[in-house]
């Protein structure tokens, strides 16, 4: 993380964070607070807070709790990097944020504790809240005491978006991350791991996301398969990163940010997803620590409501450097993917640049490699309908969709050319970075699969239509189709040898649209192969690079 703060805090955290590590504070604080008479000290069934240290973690973190209401929510004492799904937290918080839903104990998870006492002050139910948050480790000082002192000192602000009500429970779910605690002039960039335990795969075709005004950015990514054993739960720090690890990027920025998709369109996410949650944060204010909620409506349809399911790519160019000599300089890439088999039918579009961007151009490529329609132009207001007059940039930045039933068609072969402009006005060169004082060249879109493309070697009567991706591929591949019929389906990998490998077999599946992720049983080497798809009496051969 990046925290940029005036000495006067520096001097504030010398004086006031402790020394212990934050696991050794809490265990602390349970013994002096929960070992009284009619408490924890040794008593059954529940747990004892007068045990060692090393024991007393291992009985609270991951522990399944003795009241069958919490432990019938697959909630534990603690759950690492889960505020809302951590039982002891509840049964402390004893009117701390008692109108989130998150936090309120329910009717038959018993009494609020310390029992029949006092509840701890909130500084000490912040310090468990926010050690939970960044993953309740065993050692190290996760938590800067400082900041929570000076946030209930009455230097705190609370940046929460106040309309947050969840969806209907039989349209959908709600995803809480919170309180995040930003210190005075920090900009931070966060990863957030988040399991959404789900008992199935899901449909959905709208998300809604309610942040902060001072969210630079907010990405919902998708772990590949796999992927999110990598990292730990909790808050992680930029130098963390997950790119290399998800797909489908849903972004959005401050406040409210709606995606409702084109009618039998929807996101897929399959029922072992798990997301990497990206926020970047920034507090401005010199004197005030910030507390950040994040909140996220998903909305679900029944399986096989869609036709079509929602895909997303971005096209980052890394190699920007833009010269202090406050004049406008102009950088021009290619975004296309000469492996695709169908062409892409987009709803979204857009470009993104920081503050020292001036134009963000997107062009249609021409067969002869030139630029062809200008399709995206970051002067105009697609939600307005006009051109402001300047370029709009960060989470200003102008979003372009194109209607329901006339989607933007590109072959990706061609792809776009996309064309950036900057200014430099200060007195150093400014390079690729995260934070609001550099700068990035990113363009991408939301698009769904539409027909082969011509000149593809598949016959044009034959109704299993398959997408597979990514391509290149490294471990795990998927595959979107439509099985016309019931069907029995087998999917082969085929090298240069015509050597098959199982990837996934399947009896009877019905009829439908559908969008699975399939990891490689094995390691395989570099090269080209076949995937070949057979589903009753028809098949699909689609060719894929291994890198």
């Amino acid at each position: 993380m990046r925290k940029l703060i005036p000495l006067i805090f520096f001097a504030f955290t010398s004086i006031s964070v402790k020394s212990q590590s934050t696991f050794t504070q809490i265990h602390q604080l349970l013994q002096t607070n929960c070992a009284g008479a009619s408490c924890h000290s040794g008593v059954t069934p529940t747990f004892n807070v007068t045990l060692s240290e090393s024991a007393f973690y291992s009985a609270l973190v991951n522990a399944t709790p003795v009241n069958p209401t919490a432990a019938a929510k697959g909630d534990k004492l603690i759950t690492p990097g889960y505020v809302d799904r951590s039982f002891l937290l509840r049964k402390i918080v004893h009117g701390l944020n008692e109108n989130n839903i998150h936090m309120a104990l329910a009717g038959t998870e018993g009494n609020n504790m310390p029992s029949g006492l006092p509840a701890l002050a909130k500084e000490d139910i912040e310090l468990v809240r926010q050690w939970i948050l960044h993953g309740a480790p065993q050692t190290g000082d996760v938590v800067d005491n400082a900041v929570i002192d000076l946030y209930y000192s009455g230097a705190g602000k609370d940046d929460t978006y106040p309309a947050h009500e969840p969806p209907p429970a039989d349209s959908g779910f709600q995803i809480y991350v919170g309180k995040i605690l930003v210190p005075p002039a920090t900009e931070d960039y966060y990863y957030i791991k988040h399991d959404l335990r789900l008992t199935s795969n899901l449909e959905i075709p709208k998300v809604k996301t309610m942040l902060p005004p001072s969210t630079h950015h907010f990405v919902m990514y998708k772990f590949f398969p796999g992927g999110a054993a990598n990292y730990n739960d909790g808050l992680r720090p930029e130098a963390l990163s997950s790119h290399a690890d998800v797909s489908d990027g849903i972004g959005t920025g401050a406040n409210v940010w709606t995606y409702d998709l084109p009618p039998t369109t929807a996101y897929f996410w399959a029922q072992n997803s798990i997301l990497d949650l990206n926020l970047h944060i920034r507090n401005p204010n010199p004197d005030t620590v910030l507390a950040c909620d994040l909140y996220m409506n998903i909305y679900t349809q029944p399986t096989g409501t869609a036709t079509d399911f929602m895909l997303i790519r971005n096209y980052p160019v890394f190699t920007i450097a833009i010269p202090p000599d406050n004049v406008e300089h102009e950088f021009i890439e290619i975004a296309n993917d000469t492996n695709e088999t169908r062409y892409w039918k987009i709803w979204q579009l857009y470009g993104h640049t920081h503050k020292y961007g001036t134009d963000y151009d997107i062009f249609l490529r021409n067969p002869d490699g030139t630029m062809g329609t200008q399709e995206y132009e970051s002067w105009y207001s697609y939600e307005q309908g006009f051109n402001v007059g300047y370029h709009r940039f960060g989470v200003d930045g102008t979003l372009e969709f194109f209607d329901d039933n006339n989607l933007l068609q590109v072959d990706p072969r061609l792809g776009f050319i996309h064309r950036a402009r900057y200014k430099n006005y200060t007195s150093d060169t400014i390079f690729w970075g995260i934070t609001s004082e550099e700068e990035m060249m990113v363009m991408g879109f939301q698009y769904i699969y539409g027909d082969l493309l011509s000149g593809i070697d598949n016959p044009d009567n034959n109704p299993l239509k398959v997408s597979v991706f990514p391509n290149p591929a490294s471990d795990m591949i998927s595959m979107n189709y439509i099985l016309p019929t019931t069907s029995d389906l087998k999917v082969e990998l085929i090298n240069i040898l015509g050597e098959k490998s199982l990837l996934m077999s399947q009896k009877n599946k019905p009829a439908g649209n559908y969008l699975d992720e399939i990891e490689f049983p094995e390691k395989y080497a570099a090269g080209i192969y076949l995937v070949a798809i057979s589903a009753g009496n028809y098949q699909s051969v689609q060719r894929i690079v291994i890198k």
